[in-house]
């Protein structure tokens, strides 16, 4: 096989390249052996997307698949996480808060068609497997998060994200509060409550308004000198 490209991690999973033994990957053999997965656990369900089905389907060997992947589990999540890369972009160009509140809510969308199911069994699979979610967070919710926070930081420093919270923590529950409300079906993910959580999440706690008789008492004396003039 030819050796790849330095495109292969960003095509393949933005970064997260899969970590198996052997000699390097061909890019192209490597996609099909991305995109077989992510069909089969789309259209089959996870049983249905077995190495030897993924090897099938994409006329790559099991042999080679296991070189390149250490468990199924692995290939799964880097195959979400390609489709996930395809379908859903986060633009680190252009105005940060637009970028996020653009991208939260296709996140929505996407939550409700088939990228969601995908996302819901990859992450049951690996509970299922060892008790933790930690092979999802390191092979896809680490990656997707490092964008966000870049993006983040950006608006904070241009100063059209108000807020100067840690942008790993904004992220967190504009993000954690849409899955929270898609996982447990509670209120409304319209595009009015992704467009206010957005905002309002971005702009910052407010200062509370000081009450009429303190404002009217701090302006007496004010007014008096003036009328001194």
């Amino acid at each position: 096989m030819q050796k790849p490209s330095n495109r292969l991690s960003v095509a393949l999973a933005s970064g997260v390249a899969p970590r198996g033994r052997g000699r390097p990957r061909s890019e192209s053999a490597a996609i099909a052996v991305l995109e077989a997965a992510y069909r089969l656990s789309a259209r089959d369900g996870l049983r249905g997307a077995s190495i030897q089905a993924i090897a099938d389907e994409s006329k790559v060997s099991k042999v080679t698949i296991y070189k390149w992947w250490s468990s199924r589990l692995a290939l799964l999540i880097d195959a979400f996480l390609r489709e996930t890369l395809l379908v859903l972009p986060l633009s680190e160009e252009g105005p940060p808060v637009v970028a996020v509140r653009e991208h939260a809510l296709r996140y929505v969308t996407a939550l409700r068609g088939e990228l969601g199911s995908v996302m819901m069994a990859v992450i049951a699979e690996c509970m299922s497997e060892s008790g933790d979610a930690a092979l999802f967070v390191e092979r896809y919710l680490a990656v997707r998060r490092q964008v966000g926070v870049r993006v983040i930081r950006c608006g904070q420093r241009d100063g059209s994200i108000a807020s100067q919270r840690s942008a790993g923590a904004l992220w967190d529950q504009i993000y954690g509060t849409i899955f929270y409300r898609y996982m447990f079906g509670l209120g409304p993910l319209d595009k009015k409550f992704v467009t206010e959580l957005v905002d309002s999440t971005f702009d910052g706690p407010r200062r509370p308004s000081r009450p009429a008789a303190e404002v009217k008492k701090l302006a007496d004396p004010l007014t008096s000198s003036i009328r001194m003039l």
